[in-house]
């Protein structure tokens, strides 16, 4: 089984100082055979990525080794 990291631009993060910064989020890590089973893992496993608005062609993929 592989395993995925799934992350995005869009939003932000807060910086320890309380400002705002602009970065990439990583919104999980999933295993599956493919991409396209992680992803339906970790869409269904984490109900606030879609609940808060993240596109889902905006989040990106790659394979950890």
């Amino acid at each position: 089984m592989k395993r995925f990291i799934y992350f995005t631009e869009q939003g932000y993060c807060e910086a320890p100082n309380g400002k705002q910064v602009e970065n990439f989020q990583v919104l999980g890590i999933e295993n599956g055979e493919t991409e396209d089973e992680a992803r339906k893992a970790l869409l269904a496993n984490n109900s606030w990525i879609v609940e808060n608005g993240f596109r889902q062609e905006k989040i990106w993929c790659r394979e950890l080794k």
